[in-house]
């Protein structure tokens, strides 16, 4: 395949920089290090743009959303790889696809519109990638069972983390135990409020328990105003040194009320932390409940009965840490990146 490496074209048109444009990231990081050369149509200016910028190898082609005229730089021998969903529909609408061999990686779990156009888009990619089962089980209840489909979970990034940042973290925050959650706040996807409402219950049985927010979002104030008399409840903003705080946590929560798989989740389970997890998507993919986490339902969800387990038994914690550094083998990068390559060299 990296003979052929220009007729690689990776799409990722997305604004912000979640886990999907990590994962785009992390894939064109290792496909560059393998000796592949790329082609990336990214957004202009964003985030994602930046940190591309800094891989050797690649060509960023930076277009608004709109920026159709980007497959211009393209050929009909092109293997375009689609990695956000707003792309995919809008480059196939004006007819940019019909010559073209592409592939589209599918990372949320809620069901895509089914409609005429959906329904051709799907059924003429070489193949959906999907990153867990349950993603895989919506899109075929959807389009049907005759969908050409693959499943490659995501990777854990790997950050790396300095042990004396993370002591710093744990002193500064001045508890003796510290429930950790990294992600965009937002309540109506992340489930944030039962964070709060989980240290509401925490203070009440006088446990000492720090919960450490990590990241920014729509919701931040209002997840501010709610906890506003909490004296247990820290907010970090975005921080770079994501290593050092998956190092002080104790535990992970994941209260996700739908998730196709949860980067932030694997880079926990690397870490080695035990989980507490809403029972959505693909999560249990990733938890067996009891063996590397605990996961509770998904409707009345009940946050607080595992935690006090892993706040009082510290050989449990020990076991799923042990358990949570072997499970996070299956989601290494050069895993998911092998599986990719296997992929292009079929297409191609």
């Amino acid at each position: 395949m990296n003979d052929h490496a220009s007729l690689l074209c990776h799409v990722n048109l997305a604004n912000g920089f979640r886990g999907g444009e990590r994962q785009t990231l992390l894939l064109v990081e290792a496909l560059s290090e393998k000796g592949f050369k790329q082609k990336v149509i990214a957004r202009k200016d964003s985030e994602l743009v930046k940190r591309l910028q800094t891989i050797s190898g690649i060509d960023v082609i930076e277009k608004n959303m709109f920026g159709f005229d980007a497959f211009s730089e393209t050929s009909e021998k092109t293997l375009l790889h689609f990695h956000d969903s707003r792309s995919f529909p809008m480059f196939y609408l004006n007819g940019l696809l019909k010559s073209m061999k592409y592939i589209y990686t599918r990372r949320v779990q809620r069901s895509p519109k089914v409609n005429f156009m959906s329904k051709k888009i799907y059924k003429d990619s070489m193949k959906i990638v999907c990153l867990s089962s349950s993603i895989e089980n919506t899109v075929k209840e959807s389009f049907g069972k005759s969908i050409d489909s693959l499943i490659i979970p995501s990777a854990s990034a790997g950050f790396d983390h300095d042990p004396e940042k993370s002591l710093e973290i744990r002193q500064e925050i001045k508890h003796d135990f510290l429930v950790g959650h990294i992600g965009s706040l937002d309540d109506s996807h992340k489930g944030q409020l039962d964070i709060i409402k989980l240290a509401r219950q925490a203070k009440s049985k006088a446990l000492d328990i720090g919960f450490v927010m990590v990241g920014s979002g729509r919701d931040e104030l209002l997840l501010k105003k709610e906890s506003k008399d909490l004296e247990n409840v820290y907010f970090t903003g975005q921080v770079e040194n994501i290593g050092d705080f998956l190092s002080a946590f104790d535990v992970f929560i994941f209260p996700s009320r739908h998730e196709g798989l949860g980067s932030s989740l694997l880079d926990a389970i690397h870490f080695g932390l035990p989980v507490i997890a809403r029972n959505v998507g693909g999560i249990s993919d990733i938890i067996e409940h009891g063996i590397n986490g605990f996961m509770v339902s998904e409707s009345g969800p009940d946050f607080f009965t595992p935690l006090v387990e892993l706040y009082e038994n510290e050989a449990k914690r020990q076991m799923i840490s042990k358990a949570n550094r072997e499970k996070s083998k299956e989601f290494s990068i050069e895993r998911m990146t092998q599986s990719y390559i296997s992929l292009y060299n079929q297409c191609l």
